[in-house]
């Protein structure tokens, strides 16, 4: 089982609404065929409408989903709430929702998290280490070494995944879609910390806890 922090915009928000709609959508893109929408949506739906703050990892056999809990409570009393303005992007070759400004709150409630985190999370067996290291430049295989992935720390890059990699036409076509259902810029409330749970290997992640940062700015 594995477990992972994200940022998912609460439910009444309109970043969610357009997530949810989005990924849920009875595939129909003009350009695009319903099986081949399906490839491109099918990662996006299983992770969920989310940003990665903290990686999908496995709980060291020490800890219990109990820890966890209270070590992301720990961050979270810490934390400010705080807007991030975001905009239709791409980040190797996906589109996503990206920054449109400085990313150094955001980058640094990441850090946090992957520090803080670091003692109950098992280290990646050799075996799957090898196999993701794979195209990782030498400071990325020192990251995902270190903290079982590579995306991390000066690598960290916030981004809401809307479609895997698509042909140029393909690209263009969704971009049309999101931009016909008024997605061209967005406003993510970063007001929570939420715990996801992978049951089983290519399961859906599931949401089960969303843990608010308790010292707030105002909007």
């Amino acid at each position: 089982m594995r477990y992972a922090i994200y940022y998912c915009p609460q439910a009444e928000t309109e970043l969610a609404h357009f997530g949810h709609a989005w990924l849920d959508l009875d595939a129909r893109v003009t350009g695009i065929g319903p099986d081949r929408l399906d490839e491109l949506l099918r990662d996006a739906r299983r992770y969920g409408w989310h940003a990665t703050i903290r990686a999908p990892f496995e709980l060291m056999a020490s800890y219990t989903l109990s820890d966890l809990y209270r070590a992301v409570g720990s961050i979270a009393h810490t934390m400010h709430a705080f807007d991030m303005p975001l905009q239709l992007d791409s980040l190797a070759g996906f589109l996503a929702l990206r920054p449109a400004g400085t990313s150094g709150r955001i980058d640094a409630l990441a850090a946090t998290c992957l520090q803080a985190l670091q003692p109950l999370c098992a280290p990646l067996d050799e075996a799957h280490r090898r196999q993701r290291a794979h195209g990782l430049d030498p400071v990325e295989r020192d990251l995902l070494r270190r903290y079982g992935y590579p995306y991390v720390l000066d690598r960290y890059r916030f981004h809401m995944t809307l479609a895997a990699p698509a042909s140029p036409s393909e690209e263009r076509a969704l971009l049309s879609a999101l931009r016909a259902r008024g997605l061209e810029t967005a406003t993510a409330r970063i007001d929570a910390l939420t715990i996801c749970r992978e049951r089983y290997p290519g399961g859906d992640f599931e949401e089960i806890e969303h843990i608010p940062l308790t010292i707030k700015e105002a909007a």
